[in-house]
């Protein structure tokens, strides 16, 4: 799940770093090449065993949603474990399952296939395993010679849901309650990183085998694709064990781990909610393939069932709910199909040059223009060997680079941002330079780019995105400073550094993730004993909801050092908690440390303004002091964005609310976020070129004379 992710070193301190003889394992796609390399070994090996030919070909299958970045990373792998690609050598795993049904249905004389000489058939396989959730939609028919014609109308865009979600949930709803029941604690007592990394993993594997208990029970008594009376019921499955779980800190114990066959069912229920709810839904990447195949549910022939998540009951009577009049084929092996098929398609590849199911686009792959999204190759289309030219010319201004983003899907989910320095160009682009963008997919589905400019090439290179999802700028930041944290921690002998932490924790902050802002901030604070970080850990927590946390962290500060904000934040936590007299007299010491402390004015005095005696003028004379002088910072541009909201609250509370929904304003505009391009930098006017076309194309390099 890690491959086609650019984030450094992750395994910054593995002992199978770089100088390591044996093996280095310090990103994904590290560890599938060693396993790859293993994999390799054992297939020789046998076939020396067996005195089979030596001539070895391989056919791999990968999730059918797996992007071009996500490809490029597995072939990468296998190309170092010395797995050599001659043309073809990925096929989508739904389409391999597909290939193994059609061999086990008796392919000669189409078995349980019915085809219609009249109409072809329109075939869903769904595709459910540990990680991914795949769609793809095939199109099977006869053929003029008597044989079968096979294409793919749609596949689903990458879906990071799978069996292993269900485990999660299981332990977040159902096992970690038992366990801070047993063991006196609650949520909020733990950081993200012993929940995430050491907690929820370690009962995993319980949640699994409570899973399977209640999947094999409930298969067992089904009738018509209708779960019995027992699957919603409260009868509970109890695991007769011990688990220990150890902490840096502490020893958790969770004994005789427990789930009803209702909480089960309540947490299946989850998967199944609307489509609209996106990538936590099983029927949004169905309903994503359907409207790209131009398809509606009713026009399906057939369902077929691949994938070991695909033999849980309740999402077969979920599906055979929502798929109320199409046939559902269930294999006998849901989890062979796949390599099986995978097999059939090396045999039909390799050994006779047949393709049988030619693979298509599964998300459009797109480029950000000054005009908006220009579709570079459509979803749907077909691969063999792809191969695209667009013209585009800068815009009516000189520029001092060319700026060419690429995305798949949407603007969101960005692949890379082709940059074009105009110094290897006399200087400056003039205005309305035309550049030819050619734009390639191999069948593998490999992106290639490159940009021709005066008859100069630049040829691209794709750098994998942070994440295989869809990001926001400042979510892209974060990744950004997290992969600078990794990669100066491996550098750092695995230890974690200093600079890179603090700088992540800035970048955390500005993308409002605010745990992890104060728990990388506390990691700060342990690795080095003489910061002191101990108001901005209470700050972050308290922004973050955690209300435990932050009144710790501000204690800690306040005993560690009594200043004027340490002593406000300790005084708000005691306002919070009903404390009134600790309140105010905390707030009363800010005022010592400090009088214009303009934190402690505008909340002492907003709070003393809703007194009904002589501390409401005394209040009101606080609150005029704090916005006189934040609003005279706001007319000369000098206000930072962090006192926006204290701004805001003074003008509120002296009822100048016209001054207060300007702030607000101009507070949504300074939010904004540069962009990873420059919309001065894009190209415009795009006309696609191609090259069949009775039509005479223009070269780019003489178009200059048309201005």
């Amino acid at each position: 799940m890690g491959l086609g992710e650019d984030l450094g070193p992750v395994y910054y301190n593995s002992r199978l770093t770089a100088r390591n003889p044996t093996a280095t394992i310090e990103k994904p796609e590290d560890a599938a090449r060693v396993f790859f390399n293993f994999l390799k070994t054992q297939i020789e090996d046998y076939v020396q065993q067996h005195k089979l030919p030596s001539i070895i070909r391989y056919s791999v299958s990968v999730p059918a949603s797996f992007e071009s970045n996500q490809r490029t990373s597995l072939l990468s792998a296998l190309t170092s474990a010395g797995i050599k690609r001659d043309g073809k050598l990925l096929i989508d795993e739904p389409n391999a399952a597909f290939l193994s049904y059609l061999a086990e249905s008796n392919l000669n004389g189409l078995g349980s296939l019915n085809i219609p000489e009249s109409s072809p058939l329109q075939i869903l396989v769904f595709d459910w395993g540990a990680g991914t959730l795949d769609i793809s939609i095939l199109e099977i028919a006869r053929s003029d010679l008597g044989g079968l014609t096979c294409k793919n109308l749609a596949i689903s865009k990458f879906t990071a849901l799978g069996g292993d979600d269900i485990d999660k949930r299981i332990v977040t709803d159902i096992l970690l309650p038992q366990l801070f029941k047993q063991n006196n604690c609650n949520f909020d007592d733990f950081r993200s990183a012993d929940l995430n990394k050491r907690i929820i993993p370690w009962l995993q594997k319980t949640a699994e085998e409570l899973k399977i208990l209640a999947c094999k029970s409930v298969s067992s008594q089904m009738v018509s694709n209708r779960l019995p009376e027992g699957a919603t019921s409260n009868f509970m499955l109890e695991l007769n064990r011990s688990l220990d779980i150890n902490l840096p800190k502490q020893k958790l114990n969770l004994v005789n781990p427990s789930m009803s066959y209702c909480e089960f069912n309540e947490v299946m229920e989850s998967f199944f909610v609307g489509a609209e709810t996106g990538d936590v839904s099983l029927f949004a990447p169905i309903e994503s393939s359907l409207r790209k195949a131009e398809l509606c549910r009713d026009d399906l022939d057939l369902i077929l069932l691949i994938g070991g998540s695909s033999s849980n009951p309740y999402v077969q009577v979920a599906l055979s709910n929502y798929f109320t009049n199409t046939e559902i084929e269930i294999p006998r092996d849901l989890r062979s199909h796949v390599s099986q098929g995978a097999a059939v398609n090396s045999l039909l590849l390799n050994g006779l040059g047949l393709t049988l199911v030619r693979p298509i686009v599964s998300e459009p792959i797109l480029l950000i223009s000054r005009n908006g999204l220009q579709t570079l190759i459509a979803a749907g289309t077909e691969i063999s060997n792809l191969n695209k030219e667009f013209d585009f010319c800068t815009g009516d201004k000189e520029q001092a680079k060319i700026q060419i983003p690429l995305c798949v899907g949407n603007e969101n989910k960005i692949l890379t941002v082709i940059n074009i320095d105009a110094d290897s160009f006399d200087g400056r682009f003039a205005p309305n330079t035309w550049v030819r963008v050619n734009c390639g997919l191999s069948e593998d589905k490999v992106l290639f780019v490159s940009a021709n400019i005066g008859g100069d090439e630049v040829v691209s290179t794709l750098v994998n995105p942070f994440a295989n999802r869809e990001l926001t700028t400042e979510e892209r930041l974060v990744f950004e400073a997290e992969k600078m944290a990794n990669s100066m921690a491996a550098n750092n002998g695995g230890k974690p550094s200093i600079p890179g932490l603090l700088h992540l924790v800035e970048a955390c902050a500005n993308a409002s993730d605010y745990l992890r802002a104060a728990e990388t901030l506390e990691l700060v604070q342990i690795l080095d004993k003489n910061s002191r970080h101990e108001t901005n850990i209470c700050y972050y927590y308290d922004r973050a909801d955690k209300e435990k946390q932050g009144f710790t962290w501000a204690k800690i500060a306040y005993e560690k050092q009594e200043n004027a904000i340490n002593a406000a934040n300790l005084a708000i936590f005691n306002l919070r908690n009903g404390n009134s007299s600790e309140y105010e007299l905390l707030m009363e010491k800010s005022l010592s440390f400090n009088p214009d402390f303009i934190f402690t004015l505008v909340s002492y005095g907003s709070y003393l303004m809703r007194k009904e005696d002589k501390r409401k003028t005394k209040g009101r004379d606080m609150v005029q002091r704090a916005f006189n002088y934040l609003y005279k910072l706001f007319l000369d541009g000098d206000l930072y964005l962090s006192d926006y909201d204290k701004l805001i609250k003074a003008a509120e509370s002296l009822g100048k609310n016209d001054v207060s929904e300007i702030v607000k304003m101009r507070k949504l505009e300074f939010s904004a976020k540069s962009k990873l391009y420059n919309e001065e930098s894009l190209l415009a006017s795009p006309m696609e070129s191609n090259r069949n076309s009775t039509n005479n194309v223009l070269n780019p390099t003489n178009l200059f004379k048309l201005f």
